[in-house]
């Protein structure tokens, strides 16, 4: 019995009861100080480190030597396409099992039966099953969200065991030998930053990985109460000492038969724009912007497909064959002499529709610096832009990857260029602008909207009446677009006469009477092309890569 009047008043109570007197002088805490060790055989922490070197054993025959990306994804690397838009939700708990090399394998398990074997020691066999099930757990899962790239290896559990046994140290250091106090409180403490920093400096290190265990570490050495605290026959029975294996087979369970749910909450379609050529580009929400190997701007999902779109301006009179010809020999055959990739060969074309556009489809296969692809370039021509919508995968993609690029090819689509919306802008804020509708009739062209363009263009042919200066750019312009565009060739040969009538000597109106008068002799209007050979440009009409037309007297 004690008496201190600042705790217990005038009388008397007995010392345990003071909260000073328990911190203190808790049974469990002296069992804890006097019986504290870490000699206790790590079952769980060397079957773990076994099942690692089996599996490595085991992907390095699979790889004929060498654990391969093909061998360890099929083994079961996170890979959040796989997880995300094909539910396979196992990887979250495999991919802490697998490794790519012996140093990967060495290294993790150097750390884990160092910190792994005194965790064991320090808690229960089950607690210490439960924290590296769910360090692991928590590194693929961070993983998954933040980096797309393949991940494999234990440092999930490593990291957690690191920041459960800081935690750990912080927690008992008043009861811990000064030895272990300096293990836990001091070694601990910089190896593990050390460990962090030397990933950060490294684009190859999966950080966010890393950090997901830390974290799941951190709060299991929070809450995970020490074996040598959990006095025998006072409050545990064989139901609270099963507890944590229990948790860990309903964890397993859950994770594994969510997978279904995944692609059905997470998986969309977004849009890519490219407003500066009229096409919307839409792919997998799950999937992120990145270089493909062919140089472009793609959108993929980090394991083994991708797209990309590029668009460029081409000359008017550009075909459809013209711009596949220029993508093979321009494109594909000069990255293959550059060395970007090798063992190009490409198949045969076909004829395809992008967005409503007659396309043509280019298959080929070619290796890039991380490995085989085959790949489909379906090259289009819009006016005067010309795109080509490259889908790619690797030979072993899944269906699933193979069909998300089908459905970018056929969720392509075309929509009104900036300069098009700039200029209805214009005609909107100014009808009577002949040189708006000018402009806006040339965007239209660009982008290969003819109906609209021919259109404006009559509107700016009409308005030109009143403003005489603008007279031969709307009939030039008029005669260039319906030869190359418009393709109305009755169209084409009247506005060219009319700009060579306004201008006296222009070679281009010349130069597209000169179109005009082959393409009317093609079609038997022979007025129209004696008419032009009368127009005063009778060299450009009697050019040599044309006859002369056999005029009436």
């Amino acid at each position: 019995m004690v008496s201190i009047p600042a705790l217990t008043g005038e009388g008397y109570v007995e010392a345990r009861a003071l909260p000073m007197f328990a911190s203190a002088y808790d049974p469990r805490r002296l069992l804890f100080r006097r019986h504290f060790h870490l000699g206790r055989l790590p079952l769980v922490t060397g079957a773990v480190a076994l099942l690692c070197i089996a599996f490595w054993l085991f992907a390095r025959d699979l790889g004929d030597g060498v654990a391969t990306r093909e061998v360890l994804l099929s083994l079961g690397a996170k890979s959040r396409a796989r997880i995300v838009d094909e539910g396979e939700t196992w990887r979250l708990l495999m991919a802490s099992l697998l490794h790519k090399d012996g140093v990967h394998l060495g290294f993790n398990l150097f750390v884990l039966l160092a910190v792994g074997t005194v965790l064991e020691g320090v808690y229960r066999r089950g607690d210490y099953f439960l924290l590296l099930l769910c360090s692991g757990l928590a590194c693929m899962a961070t993983s998954t969200v933040a980096s797309p790239p393949l991940t494999v290896g234990a440092s999930g559990m490593v990291f957690g065991c690191l920041g459960c046994a800081m935690i750990f140290g912080l927690r008992f250091a008043d009861v811990l030998p000064l030895r272990y106090r300096v293990y836990f409180g001091v070694v601990l403490v910089v190896y593990t930053a050390a460990a962090f920093w030397s990933g950060l400096l490294r684009s190859s290190t999966d950080n966010w990985g890393h950090a997901g265990g830390l974290a799941m570490g951190v709060v299991f050495g929070m809450i995970l109460q020490p074996r040598l605290l959990r006095l025998k026959g006072v409050s545990e029975g064989p139901v609270i000492n099963a507890l944590p294996w229990c948790v860990s087979v309903v964890i397993v369970v859950v994770v594994t038969s969510i997978g279904p749910l995944l692609p059905r909450l997470f998986l969309g379609f977004a849009s890519l724009p490219f407003p500066a050529f009229g096409l919307v580009m839409s792919h997998p929400t799950t999937w992120q912007r990145g270089p493909d190997p062919l140089g472009f701007v793609a959108v993929g999902n980090g394991t083994d497909a991708l797209a990309s779109l590029a668009c460029s301006r081409v000359k008017p009179s550009t075909t459809l064959d013209d711009a596949a010809r220029a993508f093979v020999d321009g494109e594909l055959l000069g990255m293959s002499r550059a060395g970007h990739i090798a063992d190009l060969e490409v198949d045969v074309t076909a004829a395809a529709v992008v967005a409503g556009v007659d396309a043509k489809d280019i298959g080929f296969t070619f290796i890039a610096s991380d490995g085989p692809f085959e790949a489909h370039a379906y090259v289009f021509v819009r006016g005067e832009i010309d795109c080509v919508l490259v889908t790619a995968h690797r030979k072993d993609a899944s269906e699933k990857a193979r069909a998300l690029l089908a459905q970018i090819v056929t969720r392509t689509e075309v929509t009104s260029t900036d300069d098009e919306r700039r200029a209805t802008l214009s005609t909107a804020q100014d009808e009577r602008s002949t040189k708006a509708w000018l402009t806006r009739a040339k965007a239209h062209q660009v982008a290969g909207h003819v109906d609209d363009a021919r259109t404006a263009f009559v509107t700016a042919a009409r308005l030109a009446n009143d403003e005489r200066s603008f007279t031969h750019a709307v009939a030039l312009s008029r005669a260039q677009f319906e030869l190359y565009s418009g393709h109305d060739l009755e169209a084409a040969a009247s506005a060219a006469d009319a700009a060579i009538a306004t201008a006296k000597g222009d070679e281009q109106a010349a130069e597209a009477m000169l179109a005009a008068i082959a393409v009317a002799r093609a079609r038997g209007l022979t007025n129209d092309a004696c008419h032009a050979q009368d127009s005063g440009h009778r060299r450009w009409a009697t050019d040599p890569r044309f006859p002369p037309v056999a005029c009436a007297p």
